[in-house]
């Protein structure tokens, strides 16, 4: 806005006297008067422009003011009408938790109503249980009061036992003295019990060497047998027989005089079946009961867990040379302990103790090596093995069918049959 221009015009003071005017001075001043009047005048023009201006920016201010306003007002009206619906769908839920609270309330009452029996009920219980423990309680005086009159009466015994270990300290005087007597009566009687041993041990002795030449001759007359009847072509007889745990099973038995039926539980000679198999093969068994077959492990320790057995081993080798291995005690383990041979008994033949090595050792059919899988011989381990009659015909090596290696060479078997029979005690 621009400045005004003030201009003060100071008037002299008029002379009271009359004096006469020139007529140039009147024109002068009527030119001066004038001229400040004309510029009075662009003055006042000049400050209503400046106040046009001002009222004109004020109106476009007012008509931003009003667009703003009226922008508001339809802001507003769309918010209304948008908290109207809002309000319509808050009203309908409300509707629907009221009618939700009523359900809940009906249920609340009735689980009320049942939680009020349970506790009448509970109730109930409580009073009879206080009952039970007041007599109960009544039972605790009684016993409180028998518990005393039991320790008046141990106090009693107390004294009776201190007077009685007084008669015992007298007493045990007596027995020093009848111990004393006794053990020299015991003396005597161990002299005499010394001499009825030795009497007894050599009657013994004597049964003894009694029973075993019986028995050689039993087993000489059994082995005599066993021989000519597996040198000959007769076939072996097919039984059944049952065992513990297992149940009924097909055996092959040979039948001599002297006692009863051995049964084959190893035969090799036919060539006919594989005998490269594998641990379960050899647990349950395999083969023909007519040619080559082995009997499984889990039915041989069946046979042998509870009495004692006899095991003839019958060997042919090249040029039809036959020999034999007898035992008098077989028997193998079961399952858990790796089926291993537990016990051989005294060795009776012509073939050798080929055996004996393999004795308290388990039976195993594969090895494990670092680099490669190696078969092993499908018998009793043993670090240096001493007979393998499981083993494959066609291999010259120690995994051939062989018995008794004699300076580093293996003696192989043509044809081979295990046999275990009952012992006669």
């Amino acid at each position: 806005m621009n400045t005004q221009n003030i201009f003060t015009i100071q008037l002299e003071q008029e002379d009271t006297s009359e004096k006469p005017v020139p007529p140039n001075e009147w024109e002068i001043l009527r030119e001066n008067t004038c001229s400040t009047i004309s510029q009075l005048k662009k003055i006042k023009l000049s400050v209503y422009k400046e106040k046009l201006n001002l009222y004109s920016e004020k109106c476009k201010i007012k008509d931003d003011v009003i667009l703003a306003l009226q922008t508001c007002l339809e802001t507003y009206k769309n918010t209304n009408e948008n908290n109207n619906e809002l309000i319509s769908f808050l009203k309908t839920k409300l509707a629907e938790r009221h009618s939700k609270m009523v359900a809940l309330k009906k249920a609340h009452d009735s689980q009320n109503a049942g939680y009020e029996s349970t506790i009448c009920e509970k109730n109930e219980m409580i009073n009879t249980q206080d009952g039970i423990i007041k007599v109960k309680e009544k039972q605790i005086e009684e016993l409180t009061n028998k518990i005393k009159q039991q320790y008046e009466l141990a106090i009693k015994s107390d004294e009776l036992i201190s007077s009685l270990r007084a008669t015992i300290e007298d007493s045990e005087a007596k027995v020093k003295e009848r111990d004393q007597k006794i053990t020299q009566l015991e003396t005597e009687l161990a002299t005499k019990a010394e001499r009825i041993r030795t009497t007894q041990n050599l009657l013994k002795f004597d049964a003894a060497l009694m029973l075993c030449k019986q028995n050689d001759r039993l087993v000489s007359g059994t082995i005599k047998e066993l021989q000519e009847i597996l040198s000959g072509e007769n076939r072996s007889e097919i039984k059944v027989v049952s065992l513990p745990r297992i149940g009924p099973i097909k055996v092959a038995v040979e039948n001599v005089a002297t006692g009863p039926c051995w049964m084959i539980i190893q035969r090799r000679g036919y060539k006919m079946v594989d005998f490269n198999q594998g641990w379960f093969s050899f647990v349950e068994g395999f083969g023909n009961l007519d040619e080559d077959y082995w009997i499984g492990l889990d039915k041989i320790h069946a046979m042998t867990k509870s009495h004692m057995h006899e095991l003839y081993i019958h060997l042919v080798f090249a040029n039809n040379e036959t020999r034999y291995a007898y035992y008098d005690n077989f028997a193998i383990s079961g399952k858990s302990d790796d089926y291993k041979l537990r016990s051989l008994g005294n060795y009776v033949g012509n073939a050798g103790d080929g055996l004996r090595t393999h004795e308290h050792h388990i039976f195993r059919t594969i090895r494990y090596d670092t680099k490669t899988t190696v078969e092993y011989n499908r018998w009793w381990q043993h670090e240096y093995p001493n007979c393998n009659l499981n083993g494959t015909f066609s291999e010259k090596t120690e995994f051939g069918v062989w018995w008794c290696r004699c300076n580093g060479t293996y003696k192989f078997v043509e044809s081979v049959q295990m046999l275990i029979r009952r012992k006669q005690v």
